[in-house]
């Protein structure tokens, strides 16, 4: 029961609204490891956001289908990014997926550059697996306290709406 409630969990915070909610799925990891071994939670986290990743792509492919989104295609700077990231599409993504970095960008240019669906999803796996089999793993040797877990969420979520609501500098 809790795995399938893992596994929802991390289709939702990895599905197309992942941009625009602040959700701190880390700590939702480091909970889990507590019932499960990490590499069973790497495993179902992956294929979730495996699963998520699919959506998104497709979503991205059917818009930049539209007028105002092909426009937007042709201009100078998205034709650069969809160029630079053409050169190496698998090991960019798997870099973006592992790493900390927003992931967003890696979503959009897959699509827009026409790289292949399976080979996408084949660098997503190759990111997001070991992702999050070292935070699981943590999990597993560092018993975080629950409280701390929602905490630290919450502050999670509270910055990054302030974040959003301020004016920029």
């Amino acid at each position: 029961m809790k795995l399938g409630t893992f596994f929802l969990v991390a289709l939702f915070v990895h599905g197309p609204l992942s941009p625009l909610l602040p959700t701190a799925f880390e700590a939702t990891l480091l909970y889990y490891a507590r019932f499960y071994p990490a590499w069973v939670l790497a495993l179902v986290g992956t294929a979730a956001a495996s699963l998520a990743e699919a959506v998104n792509y497709r979503l991205v492919d059917w818009a930049a289908e539209s007028p105002k989104v092909s426009a937007l295609k042709a201009g100078k700077a998205v034709r650069w990014s969809i160029d630079a990231f053409s050169r190496a599409p698998f090991w960019t993504t798997a870099i973006v997926i592992f790493s900390p970095i927003p992931d967003s960008a890696v979503r959009i240019l897959a699509p827009l550059s026409r790289y292949p669906l399976s080979k996408f999803l084949a660098a997503v796996a190759f990111g997001r697996f070991p992702r999050l089999l070292l935070i699981a793993g943590f999990g597993v040797l560092v018993d975080m306290p629950t409280w701390l877990l929602l905490a630290g969420t919450v502050a999670f979520v509270v910055l990054t709406v302030a974040r959003r609501l301020l004016p920029a500098e």
